[in-house]
């Protein structure tokens, strides 16, 4: 980004500080984006003097409050939230700090046609798919700013930067690791098969497709047992980018699941999504026992010493290192449509563009 950019954002970020919004303790409102997560997200937005810009989802209010002191006098921020006692709340800080913000009560989803077109559009929560109403509001080459999800397995989040052309279809597409808290609550999509621990309810495993549940239990029930711990060979934000590289990878069986110690799956690859969460992939043996291996960013855990799951897991971390331990910012992105809306999703081969 521009050293331009990185100054008026520092400017903007001194004239506006994170605890008007935040409070002192950071707890006025949650849950509540980090005042650091914000500041790189703008800086990913590149907003310019004389900007209109629409933040949909309020939150705070700080986004909105930023985005007004960088598109400055010649510039327009309108604020959508659905939350009225969100709404109410931000304007009145707004009117107390003298932020240009005008709020409006109402569904994001939908944008905010009165307002458009936009030159940006911030969106700090993650829609089940980007609807196309957000990309019609734009103006040619115009960008959008969104959490997406960039697979069916439930924890497959990542931050969206979508350039569109002059028939504002998507032009360029980039997915960042991170992500915001879902838009609305989505149903279990179809392409997946869920199971759950009858005795601990909350150990579950989600496999990608749609396979026989007793597969996904023999896997989830190996997990259980599993005899095999190490250190996680990705940490810290490692672990991320090596979640989202299988997720692009998407190697057959690629499952999450939701344990004591992590996540895992059978006779193959996986990885972690957080402490107790986690991704890979599995299948059975001829004799019906599952096996599985399963990473986030503390523990690699499989079904024994030397399970065929454990040595996939152990081959595909290899084959990302071996590739550079590719950032998600760096996996070709592209979308698809379904009807109204977008689908995001990233590859470990060529850009899959628009479709």
């Amino acid at each position: 980004m521009p050293d331009a950019t990185h100054s008026a954002l520092d400017s903007a970020i001194s004239v506006v500080p994170a605890e008007q919004f935040h409070g002192a303790d950071g707890r006025a409102v949650r849950p509540c984006t980090p005042a650091g997560v914000t500041h790189r997200h703008l800086r990913m937005l590149d907003v310019h003097p004389g900007a209109d810009v629409l933040d949909i989802g309020i939150g705070s209010g700080l986004s909105a409050a930023l985005l007004a002191q960088l598109a400055g006098q010649g510039g327009h921020v309108t604020a959508v939230e659905i939350d009225p006692g969100l709404a109410e709340r931000a304007e009145a800080l707004y009117t107390e700090h003298g932020h240009q913000v005008g709020v409006v009560v109402g569904d994001g989803l939908l944008g905010h046609p009165p307002g458009a077109p936009y030159d940006r559009i911030l969106v700090g929560t993650t829609p089940p798919a980007v609807p196309d109403a957000w990309l019609q509001q734009l103006k040619p080459y115009g960008v959008l700013l969104c959490g997406v999800r960039i697979s069916d397995l439930p924890g497959a989040y990542g931050i969206g930067r979508i350039t569109v052309d002059e028939q504002h279809r998507p032009h360029q597409v980039e997915v960042h690791h991170g992500g915001y808290t879902p838009m609305v609550a989505s149903a279990l999509p179809g392409n997946v098969t869920r199971v759950a621990d009858g005795e601990h309810p909350e150990h579950v495993l989600t496999l990608l497709g749609v396979q026989d549940p007793s597969t996904a239990h023999s896997f989830l029930t190996a997990l259980t047992h599993a005899r095999h711990t190490e250190p996680s060979p990705a940490q810290g934000s490692d672990y991320f980018h090596l979640k989202n590289w299988l997720i692009a990878t998407e190697p057959d069986g690629l499952l999450e699941a939701t344990l004591d110690q992590g996540t895992g799956i059978g006779i193959g690859t996986g990885i972690g999504i957080g402490i107790g969460t986690g991704i890979g992939i599995g299948s059975l043996s001829k004799g019906g026992t599952g096996h599985a291996a399963l990473v986030n960013d503390d523990h690699l855990i499989a079904d024994r010493t030397g399970s065929p799951a454990l040595e996939a897991l152990t081959a595909l971390v290899h084959n990302w290192r071996e590739n550079g331990s590719p950032r998600t910012h760096q996996l070709p992105a592209g979308v698809r449509r379904e009807g109204d809306s977008w689908r995001v999703r990233i590859t470990a081969g060529a850009s899959t563009g628009a479709a």
